[in-house]
């Protein structure tokens, strides 16, 4: 796996994660959803399937 690869899929991951708790705070009740918090989580989904994708797609170059 090449470096930039690797990175990709490494930040795709951290996305991910980042996703994951910004959910669970809204699961357990910490935090409010507002529309802020929204953005940022749909925020985090999109980059984390971009992350994916493009290291996918540099793997086929």
């Amino acid at each position: 796996m090449e470096e930039k690869q690797r990175y990709l899929r490494w930040l795709g991951i951290l996305c991910a994660i980042m996703a994951a708790f910004c959910l669970g705070i809204f699961i357990i009740g910490y935090k409010d959803p507002n529309a802020g918090r929204m953005a940022t989580l749909v925020g985090l989904i999109v980059a984390s399937a971009g992350f994916f994708w493009l290291a996918r797609r540099k793997s086929g170059e």
